[in-house]
């Protein structure tokens, strides 16, 4: 699985040479990158994928750009319980 932020900054750094595409797994587009690299134009799609990859929410990232299909993202709950106290058992001191 990849990772949104390393392809966002992959992109961003070294998207005019193709790296974050070969990163994603697309060789041919990464490939194409390389042929014209000197042109600049990969630079500014990779800069502005980059971006994209970076401001994607999770599900938008996985589903269009890796090609995973919505129930094999993965999801991650988090649970905020309160903290507990060991000293007090339930009881409410008096003072």
């Amino acid at each position: 699985m990849k990772n949104k932020i390393v392809a966002g900054i992959l992109g961003i750094l070294l998207g005019g040479w193709g790296i974050h595409k070969f990163y994603m797994g697309k060789v041919g587009a990464g490939i194409l990158y390389l042929l014209f690299f000197w042109t600049g134009i990969p630079t500014i799609i990779g800069l502005i994928e980059g971006i994209m990859y970076l401001i994607s929410d999770d599900q938008t990232f996985y589903t269009k750009y890796c090609g995973m299909k919505p129930e094999d993202i993965p999801t991650y709950e988090v649970h905020n319980e309160p903290p507990t106290n060991s000293e007090d058992d339930g009881e409410t001191k008096n003072q």
